[in-house]
């Protein structure tokens, strides 16, 4: 019985002492050199890193002017004739900020205008303007018509 317990001993100090050599080789640090490089005090170029990957063109190939430009777009719905009014930032034809006027026209346009107020910015912002057209919004499938009328209007107001 003392012969059993001394070679449940040996076994047991014999996994603790390769698991130490396993951890201790697994930490060896590669002896490879490392090479140096140089070190300058002057920062030459420095690109600030944006929150979302955004779609960009060189400035020198921009289609349209950097600058906010607002339009009215028109649709029609059940109700009758509708619009929207959009206003766009554009910086080297990337939409860099978004909004719209609600301007409905009977109280079903004042629902779905406001259901696509809801959403639609997801689907604009940081997006090249030519790559901008909208259908069915957080349930408003119209709204998006008179919008993409709008930013017809605005490619023709920025154009370079």
């Amino acid at each position: 019985m003392n012969n059993k317990k001394t070679w449940i001993s040996i076994g047991a100090v014999a996994a603790v002492a390769a698991g130490i050599f396993g951890v201790a080789a697994m930490s060896k640090k590669d002896s490879t050199p490392v090479e140096t490089v140089p070190v300058s005090d002057t920062v030459t170029d420095v690109t600030p890193v944006a929150d979302k990957p955004t779609t960009t063109k060189a400035p020198s190939t921009s289609t349209y002017k950097d600058g906010t430009y607002t339009a009215t777009g028109s649709y029609r719905s059940p109700g009758g004739p509708d619009e929207i009014g959009v206003t766009v930032q554009l910086r080297n034809d990337i939409v860099t900020s978004v909004s719209i006027t609600p301007m409905p026209h009977d109280p079903t346009s004042v629902e779905y205008q406001a259901k696509f107020a809801s959403g639609y910015k997801a689907y604009v912002v940081g997006k090249d303007i030519d790559s901008v057209k909208l259908g069915a919004v957080s349930g408003s499938s119209l709204t998006g018509i008179g919008f993409n009328d709008a930013i017809a209007k605005i490619k023709v107001k920025a154009k370079a």
